[in-house]
C-alpha cells in the first residue's frame, strides 16, 4: 500500500507536466466567476501598473507574447490581445494558478490587483476583435 502510494506520488509531477503541454483550460466553476472590480479609469490604471511590473517582460507592451524575456522561454507566452472572448473568471483563474513558465500570482498579487490586470488586458484587444454588445448596430 505504501509502495503504491509512493510510486503514485513520484508520478504525479510527471503527469502534471504532461497536462501542461496540452490546452490550458480553467475549471467550469471558474468560467462563471464575474469580475467584481469595475473597469473604470482607476482600475485600468492600477492594472497597467501591475501589468508593467509583473507581466510586460514576457507578454510585451501590447500583450502579444513578445516581451524581452519571451525569447528565453521554451513556451511562448500567450497573446493576451486575443482573449476578448475568454471569460474574466478564466483569466483570473489562470493568473492565480499560473502554469510554467508563468508563475502563480495568487499569493503575489491581491485579488483586486488581479482583477485590475484583467481590466487593463481588456484594453489591449483590438476593437475589431471585441464582441458586439446587444443593441449595437452592425
Amino acid at each position: 500500500m505504501i509502495r503504491s502510494l509512493t510510486v503514485g506520488l513520484l508520478l504525479l509531477p510527471a503527469c502534471a507536466l504532461c497536462a501542461e503541454e496540452g490546452e490550458w483550460e480553467a475549471p467550469a466553476e471558474a468560467l462563471k466567476v464575474k469580475n467584481p472590480v469595475p473597469a473604470d479609469a482607476r482600475s485600468i490604471a492600477r492594472g497597467k501598473e501591475v501589468y508593467t511590473q509583473e507581466c510586460l517582460s514576457c507578454h510585451g507592451a501590447k500583450g502579444k507574447g513578445d516581451g524581452d524575456a519571451a525569447a528565453t522561454l521554451k513556451k511562448k507566452p500567450a497573446d493576451l490581445s486575443q482573449t476578448a472572448s475568454d471569460p474574466d473568471g478564466e483569466l483570473f483563474w489562470k493568473i492565480t494558478e499560473g502554469r510554467r513558465p508563468m508563475p502563480r500570482f495568487g499569493k503575489r498579487l491581491s485579488e483586486e490587483e488581479r482583477w485590475s490586470v484583467i481590466n487593463y488586458v481588456r484594453t489591449l484587444t483590438p476593437k475589431s476583435q471585441e464582441k458586439e454588445k446587444p443593441g449595437d448596430k452592425p
